[in-house]
């Protein structure tokens, strides 16, 4: 290869890695702690939850990246803090809400009320400013399409809309 090539390649290498954002990857929307979330898999999500609640495509994608981030954030924290969620526990909440019932059962749901539970749950035994101090110690990246990460709050915001994304709320 000669130099103008190498030069030519090392500069596209680099704007692919200024387009991707904070992600490890374009293919990732995000990462905790090292732990990929697939665009493919948040894309997925967003459909379902889109299906579900009617909401536009870009809230449904918003929505299911924060669920998904924060979902692996509890995982991570109730193993480091020594907190069980069971999967009992999980199907406990999803059965007192037809709503998370309702998407747990269709194809690309289950993973979000697995994560929507897992974080409540998680949020309720350490109580709300603990979960968000533990969370904030995490290493969350989210894709710039998505959002950017508030850690001192464990959520996200996007610019555009001047406010942050709230979890799915949880109804009866």
């Amino acid at each position: 290869m000669n130099k103008a090539a190498r030069t030519l390649a090392a500069g596209v290498a680099v704007a692919a890695l200024a387009l991707t954002g904070c992600a490890n990857s374009p293919a990732d929307a995000a990462t905790v702690n090292g732990v990929r979330i697939a665009d493919s898999t948040v894309r997925e999500v967003a459909r379902v939850l889109g299906q579900a609640t009617g909401s536009e495509t870009g809230l449904a994608l918003k929505q299911a990246t924060y669920d998904l981030v924060l979902g692996e954030a509890a995982r991570q924290v109730a193993a480091s803090t020594g907190t069980t969620i069971t999967a009992a526990d999980q199907q406990e909440v999803i059965g007192q809400y037809p709503a998370v019932a309702a998407v747990s059962q269709v194809p690309g749901g289950a993973e979000w009320a697995d994560a929507a539970t897992r974080a409540f749950l998680l949020q309720e035994e350490l109580g709300a400013d603990k979960f968000v101090e533990e969370v904030g110690k995490l290493d969350i990246t989210i894709n710039p399409r998505y959002g950017q990460w508030d850690a001192s709050r464990a959520s996200f915001g996007d610019a555009s809309l001047a406010r942050a994304a709230d979890s799915a709320t949880l109804r009866r």
